[in-house]
């Protein structure tokens, strides 16, 4: 299984305690995240505007981030992250591109990459008796 987080999922289990905190940490101890440095750029930007209280948000940030393999970011669309991040995902072969992003979750699917939310890739991943 291989599992790509998107910026928002890393930065919300990097800030909160709670679902994607749980997910983050699963998802590393069964060596199934796989990353790209586009989601370290965009988390530190995040991060430095939304979260500047927090200095040490980045160095936490980064401990749990680099856990996870690198697959190489994609260039296209240049003006389009969410659609590079997607699109390294699904070059990398990853099962799930797991995002809140709502227009991101309107895609659905990127060849056999499933788009689902936190939820979602819980239930799929750590409870597939449960209905989805």
């Amino acid at each position: 299984m291989k599992v790509f987080l998107d910026t928002n999922v890393w930065l919300s289990a990097t800030i909160f305690s709670g679902l994607c905190e749980s997910l983050v940490t699963a998802c590393a101890d069964r060596d199934w995240l796989v990353t790209c440095p586009l989601v370290r750029v965009e988390a530190h930007e995040v991060l430095a505007r939304k979260f500047p209280h927090l200095p040490h948000a980045p160095a936490l940030f980064d401990a749990s981030w680099s856990e996870a393999p690198l697959v190489n970011d994609v260039a296209e669309p240049a003006d389009d992250n969410d659609a590079r991040l997607v699109a390294a995902a699904a070059t990398a072969g990853a099962d799930l591109f797991v995002t809140g992003d709502k227009r991101v979750l309107g895609w659905k699917q990127s060849g056999t990459l499933r788009i689902v939310t936190p939820r979602e890739a819980w239930i799929i991943l750590f409870a597939p008796h449960l209905k989805h």
